[in-house]
This record gives structure tokens, sequence and C-alpha cells, in this order.
């Protein structure tokens, strides 16, 4: 069994990587373990709505990469238009040797009783989809891979062309997409909230509630929108 501090430091050496070793191959087996992992996700009511493709073809990863870059037009334009900046991945994914689809199957709904169903069906599918997908990356990390989250494969127009491409009959959604090889290079970790700030006893404490100034410059200095960190905090950033 996996000790605390085995799970621990492979928590925290998960990295969410955005460039990849062309030259390097991942062998079928490797995959077959992480999918094997990923199978035992816990789900509600053990409906276990996943399934998965697996993208190897070139021109099959080519045609995702260039499909997530022609969707992105529109998140460009929304933010320029709304923040006055841009800050966008790149398609450096597609030189992952493998792709892996993740698909949910909505039916499963019918796995719960009928009070869930109609309260939060769509809640439990969509975290039994979010479990098995973390186990993924966690186990290619294991492997000693690398693995990226792109969960704008499940947008309105990248789910339609992927689905037709990739002949993916309804009602299943497209989740994810985790590209999965070995990575071009290390990438630092991001910076992550102390556990005493996130970690309350008994009751909520609200010494530790964020006001709205506090907020926002974790916003502007720890996350993606503030490039994790690099940017300096200045109150002007967020009165736009």
């Amino acid at each position: 069994m996996l000790s605390i501090d085995e799970l621990h430091e492979l928590v925290v050496n998960r990295r969410s990587i955005r460039g990849y070793d062309k030259n390097r191959d991942v062998p079928d087996e490797m995959i077959q373990r992480i999918l094997d992992c990923a199978r035992w996700a816990p789900s509600g009511g053990n409906g276990q709505p996943w399934e998965f493709i697996v993208i190897r073809d070139k021109s099959s990863r080519d045609k995702i990469a260039d499909l997530f870059l022609k969707q992105q037009e529109h998140k460009k334009e929304m933010e320029m238009a709304m923040r006055g900046e841009v800050k966008m991945t790149g398609a450096g994914f597609r030189h992952a040797p493998v792709h892996i689809l993740v698909l949910g199957d909505p039916r499963v709904n019918e796995t719960y009783p009928i009070r869930t169903r109609l309260d939060k069906s769509e809640s439990h599918f969509f975290t039994s989809l979010g479990n098995a997908t973390l186990i993924i990356h966690f186990a290619a990390t294991s492997l000693g891979l690398s693995s990226q989250y792109v969960s704008d494969a499940s947008s309105p127009y990248f789910e339609t062309m992927l689905k037709a491409h990739f002949d993916i009959p309804e009602p299943l959604k497209v989740y994810h997409l985790i590209p999965i090889g070995y990575a071009s290079g290390t990438v630092a970790p991001r910076p992550r909230r102390e556990l005493s700030e996130i970690v309350h006893s008994e009751k909520y404490e609200h010494e530790k509630f964020r006001d709205e100034k506090t907020f926002k410059k974790f916003v502007m200095t720890a996350s993606r929108r503030g490039a994790y960190g690099r940017k300096t905090w200045v109150e002007d950033d967020v009165q736009r």
C-alpha cells in the first residue's frame, strides 16, 4: 500500500505540462496501466460514466491542437474586451505522443435513487468524471510521465468537432482531453495557499475569510490570471 509520504510526494510533484519531447514515445503498457487505475475511481451510484479514447495518430493529434487554437480565438476576444489583456496557453500538447479523450455517459443518472437523480445527478456525473481524470494524472506522474488538463475540449465548438471527427455517438459527452508524454523541460510548482489558511477547526474561522482586496490580490499574484505569482500586485489592475 502506498504510504502517506509517497502519496504526498506524488501529489506535490504532479505538474500540468505544456511542452513534450516529440521524439520519445509512451508504451501501450503504460497507458493501459494508467487507464486500469482510472476505472477504479469512485463514482456516484457506482455509475462509472467514463469511457476513454486513446489517440496516437499524428494527424488526429494535430487536428485536436488546431481545433484548440481555433476555439481560443473567441476566448482571446472576450478577454481583451473585458480585461484589456490576454493570457492564453498554446497548443504545445500536440507533441505529446498520446492523447486521452475522457468521455462521459449521462445515462448513468439511472443508477441513482430518484431523489438523488432529481437533485444532483449532474453534480455526481461531473464529480465522477473528475475523479477518474485526476487518477489518470496521478498514475501518469507515478510512471515518470507528464500530462496536462485540456478542459476546453468540453466547450460547445470543440466538443462538437471532436465528436464528429472521432465518431462519438449521442448521448456521450466530451469531458476532458489529457495529453500524455515525457516533458521537454521542468516546470516550477505553482503557488499554494498555506494549510493554516484553508483549514478550520469545528466551525468556520471568520478571521481567515478573505475580504475582496485580499482575494483580488490572490487572483493577481497566485493564479493563472496573474501568471502564477510573476505579476506585481497593483490595485489598479483589478479596477478596470
